[in-house]
């Protein structure tokens, strides 16, 4: 994706600073933290990718409901796979899905110099553990083996520190890289610093990188009514199994619905993330290169 226009910074800018200040007011424990990242993921941060089956649409000839259906089964089964692997092998896979989650955010400044961009994506998730690292282990904890959690949350706060070091010493002796990247890119440090990593990770991935991708993925589109009708109706669908399963988890204990409703956040944005990279990659090389139709 593109450098989105200013009014994505403004937004992201804008929900930074409410967040900051609702957090100094409510200091919401883990719960109350999870009550505005369930929500929020579904409602702000899925839509987004509620709009691949449009694309894969623009990208191939998916005639009828078989061409359809044999996208959505080969999407789903990829991220079932992912599932599996995680199951058999949480330590890797939680160093994998940190590897290409870096990656993935970085191609929210993807028409900024190659530095900016790179340090861009490690600040997507080094950020929260260079201010939080204890908590950002706890996090982990729910999703991988305690030693890998907290070798995982280590690594990042030094991926972190040596990004934040790099960004300010660019910024200082390059003035030419003080753009909408560097602002977005500290207002993501000082969300991290002020705000727990669950609620960070809401600011950025439904106010920067969702808002972002999702008007990058529709401007490219022609029939943009169709997609909206099928993101709409995919997130309406999200919403309401959401809802179901958190009514499930209500009837049990409250350490196993924190992590439960992680695991399923978390573990199933991984799961997503790769055929949904995969498509995106496709997609951007395709708007690169339009005549290769």
């Amino acid at each position: 994706m593109t450098l989105g226009p200013v009014w994505q910074t403004w937004i992201f800018g804008g929900m930074a600073v409410f967040m900051i200040a609702l957090n100094v007011i409510m200091q919401p424990d883990l719960i109350g933290q999870l009550i505005m990242l369930v929500p929020a993921v579904a409602l702000l941060g899925l839509p987004h990718g509620a709009l691949d089956l449009a694309v894969a649409q623009a990208l191939w000839p998916l005639n009828g409901w078989r061409g359809m259906a044999c996208f959505v089964g080969l999407y789903i089964g990829i991220a079932l796979g992912v599932i599996g692997i995680w199951t058999v092998l949480p330590a890797v896979s939680l160093f994998a899905f940190l590897i290409y989650s870096a990656v993935h955010f970085s191609g929210d400044w993807d028409d900024a110099v190659p530095f900016i961009r790179y340090t861009g994506g490690v600040a997507t998730i080094g950020a929260p553990a260079l201010f939080w690292q204890h908590d950002v282990a706890t996090l982990f904890a729910f999703l991988a083996p305690v030693p890998a959690a907290q070798a995982a949350a280590l690594v990042l706060a030094i991926a972190g520190g040596a990004a934040l070091a790099l960004s300010i010493a660019a910024v200082v002796l390059r003035p030419d890289l003080r753009t909408t990247a560097t602002i977005e890119q500290g207002v993501i440090w000082i969300s991290a610093a002020c705000l727990s990593p669950l609620v960070y990770f809401v600011v950025y991935f439904c106010t920067l990188h969702s808002v972002r991708h999702f008007a990058d993925a529709l401007g490219a589109l022609d029939n943009r009514g169709y997609a909206l009708r099928v993101a709409g109706g995919l997130s309406v669908i999200t919403v309401l199994a959401g809802l179901a399963a958190f009514a499930i988890l209500q009837r049990v204990d409250t350490p196993m619905v924190a992590q439960s409703v992680l695991q399923i956040v978390f573990i199933g944005v991984a799961a997503l993330t790769v055929p949904h990279m995969i498509l995106v990659d496709r997609f951007q090389k395709q708007k690169r290169t339009p005549t290769a139709r």
